[in-house]
């Protein structure tokens, strides 16, 4: 059986590739330390958006731990195997961490783009983790971009994991802004991920096929400029 390989280099930015419960046991045994730690989940959509915004590609590379959130991240540099392709599809790493973060008693804080989505995530987690401690949520599209309101309530509250469904950019934006600001040991930057309405397997299937030939592209372009860099040389 080959060994996973367990960091992937997508056009210069190095992700993580360990299982879920590789990425978890690094997660709790940093978070142990009392220190800031950041947690990022990458999709396609992300990566493809780094390669023209600097903020994103080093909000990546700050990150302690990046998540692939989507196996065709995997499909594009030939590196899936059955075990991630499957812990990718159903989101493992997310129901794992929060049924740690709900075992362990860890305080959380949910921030999003939208109050409707905020809410809508705090419901699903209430839901499946009953004794999940929600101590606080927000909104940027109540806060008019004052966003040190934001930081200053997240402070206020202290909580142990600041959970954000805030879409990229901005979520990289604003963590790169902030980072150094936020009083909490864990950032979980789950980005935006779909709530209710679902698509049909087949619109899915042609998504994900046109999304991943594009950051196939996206590779073959950087490969192409490094060589380029090698001549100048």
């Amino acid at each position: 059986m080959k060994a996973m390989i367990k960091t992937i280099d997508f056009a210069g930015i190095v992700l993580d590739n360990y299982s879920v419960r590789e990425t978890i046991m690094n997660v709790e045994k940093n978070m142990s330390d009392q220190g800031f730690h950041t947690i990022e989940e990458v999709n396609m959509d992300t990566l493809m958006q780094a390669e023209t915004d600097e903020v994103i590609k080093d909000a990546l590379q700050m990150a302690e731990h990046t998540v692939i959130a989507e196996a065709g991240i995997l499909d594009a540099v030939g590196a899936g195997s059955y075990q991630r392709r499957h812990e990718i599809e159903h989101h493992d790493f997310f129901y794992e961490l929060m049924k740690r973060i709900e075992r362990n008693h860890k305080t959380l804080f949910v921030i999003g783009d939208s109050m409707e989505r905020v809410e809508q995530m705090c419901e699903r987690i209430s839901d499946r983790y009953p004794k999940c401690d929600i101590v606080g949520m927000e909104a940027l599209d109540e806060c008019s971009g004052a966003t040190d309101a934001v930081i200053n309530e997240i402070n206020a509250l202290a909580p142990d994991v600041v959970l954000s469904i805030i879409p990229s950019p901005q979520q990289e934006h604003f963590l790169m802004e902030n980072r150094e600001k936020i009083s909490a040991e864990l950032w979980y930057g789950l980005g935006k991920i779909e709530l209710g309405k679902k698509r049909s397997r087949l619109a899915l299937k042609i998504h994900k096929l046109i999304r991943t030939h594009k950051l196939e592209k996206q590779l073959i372009r950087h490969s192409d400029e490094q060589e380029e860099k090698q001549k100048e040389v």
